[in-house]
């Protein structure tokens, strides 16, 4: 009678373990992060010549030459900063902060990302601050090329030389 128990204890515990090896991929499967991807912090690749990029426009231009613009492409009309403003609070004020001040909710992660009230942000060209935007940080900022359209990005760029402006 002893021996009927134990092969029903071991014969259960066998299907249970096999039914969560299939449920939970034992040894836990790695599929998702294991493929052909940017990881965190990575720079991405550039499109290869002649590719259409996601907006079926051509091949943005270089980052270098996006940083020597000086003006922004669009007014600055009341509802374009509208719309840069709505634009920030969904993609940028969860680090720079909904003032901008650089105190977004990343700060309780670690992260200290910059104050673009600061006089040196101020003092940078509307083209380095869409460069920014479309290509990202050389250490921690991504990329935000495939969130925002370039319309969208100078859009961007309008609020924050708005809220630059503005006194706290």
């Amino acid at each position: 009678m002893f021996g009927k128990i134990n092969v029903l204890i071991l014969t259960t515990l066998i299907i249970f373990i096999s039914a969560s090896m299939q449920v939970f991929g034992f040894p836990w499967n790695y599929d998702m992060w294991k493929q052909k991807s940017i990881k965190p912090y990575e720079m991405p690749m550039s499109y290869p010549k002649g590719t259409v990029t996601i907006d079926g426009k051509t091949n943005p231009i270089e980052r270098e030459k996006m940083e020597a613009i000086t003006s922004n492409q669009l007014d600055s009309s009341k509802l374009d900063i509208k719309k840069g403003k709505e634009l920030f609070m969904i993609n940028c004020a969860v680090c720079h902060g909904e003032k901008a001040d650089g105190n977004g909710p990343i700060i309780k992660k670690g992260f200290y990302p910059v104050n673009l009230k600061t006089q040196g942000v101020k003092d940078r060209k509307d083209g380095y601050i869409f460069a920014y935007i479309r290509y990202g940080g050389k250490v921690m900022m991504p990329s935000y090329r495939e969130n925002l359209s370039e319309e969208q990005a100078w859009q961007v760029v309008n609020y924050i030389r708005h809220i630059q402006n503005q006194s706290d």
